[in-house]
């Protein structure tokens, strides 16, 4: 049984262009490779315990057997990666054998974000499905599949 609610599905099908928006950020999935893309809302509508966080969206593709986490947040990365890993390890049984990607988009950098250990335990995750983790600084992330 899948831990995805058919009620957090917003769409599974062919598009060329799959956005998520929220609070004034966009992530931007242009599907050049015509694959069915199915986005998730994850945040609110999956199960959580109390205090837990989810990130916001995910897109994945089982053609190309690849999911993207999405969180769009606005200057606490730090908490933006807690809540991707929290919703990675909640999710991993469903993406077996997938890359995984993690996407945050903000309003702000933050210098040596990446040497904190919540960005190391992240990485160790996403790069051992040689994934990557991409961060939009200016409220907008694009990429193209």
């Amino acid at each position: 049984m899948s831990l995805l609610l058919e009620a957090c599905i917003e769409f599974n099908e062919k598009r060329k262009i799959c956005v998520a928006y929220e609070n004034g950020k966009t992530y931007t999935l242009n599907n050049n490779s015509n694959v069915s893309v199915r986005k998730v809302k994850i945040d609110k509508c999956l199960a959580q315990n109390v205090n837990e966080k989810r990130c916001d969206f995910l897109f994945d593709t089982d053609e190309l057997q690849r999911v993207f986490f999405v969180e769009l947040k606005g200057g606490d990365l730090n908490k933006a990666v807690n809540q991707i890993y929290s919703t990675i390890l909640y999710l991993k049984s469903e993406f077996r054998g997938f890359r995984i990607d993690a996407r945050i988009v903000g309003s702000r950098d933050v210098p040596e974000f990446k040497n904190t250990p919540d960005y190391k335990r992240l990485a160790k995750e996403v790069y051992a499905t040689k994934g990557t983790i991409e961060r939009g600084i200016n409220k907008v992330y694009s990429e193209t599949i």
